[in-house]
């Protein structure tokens, strides 16, 4: 270290160099906080009430984050608020309109808010996304057969039989003998 210090490192880079392994260096800074946490810990703890309440509070904090307002949605689907899951699912379209994740919440919550309709637009647009997801090919083919699309019902029910052989074949091979 002496001979960094005399070698002519810029001014400065003489601290970082003493400081990183310490995992002190503010350049690294500490990782940075989960905003879902508070309310994941009352989920946890089965206060559904709380949970939506501090998820609400999370998302104003970070209102462009896709990935925390499917958490929103989550936790607001299992405290019984619909609604409010949806337009946080419909906002994270918005900032990422290529996620399948969100698209397959959708439909899910869609289906319990008894919206084939919205739910079939959902999974349609998560199985395009994610082709090989059973959950998208799987809510495509539960949401075409109840809207009374008999040929892409079957066909998806068919994409869905061949993802769930080709998942069983897999955890096969994976399998200690």
């Amino acid at each position: 270290m002496i001979r960094a210090f005399r070698s002519g490192l810029a001014r400065g880079t003489s601290a970082v160099l003493l400081l990183a392994p310490l995992g002190l260096c503010a350049c690294l800074g500490p990782k940075p906080r989960d905003p879902a946490l508070p309310a994941e810990a009352y989920l946890d703890a089965g206060r559904l009430g709380e949970a939506a309440r501090e998820i609400e509070l999370a998302v104003r904090a970070h209102p462009d984050d896709p990935e925390l307002r499917q958490t929103a949605a989550r936790i607001n689907a299992q405290a019984g608020y619909l609604d409010r899951a949806v337009g946080h699912l419909e906002e994270a379209l918005e900032k990422a309109p290529r996620d399948p994740e969100t698209s397959i919440l959708l439909g899910e919550i869609e289906q319990r808010r008894e919206k084939p309709g919205e739910a079939y637009v959902a999974f349609r647009r998560a199985s395009k996304l994610a082709p090989e997801d059973p959950r998208a090919i799987g809510g495509l083919a539960l949401t075409a057969e109840a809207l009374g699309f008999d040929k892409e019902a079957r066909d998806a029910y068919a994409t869905w039989a061949e993802i769930d052989a080709a998942g069983a074949a897999e955890h096969r091979g994976a399998a200690p003998e």
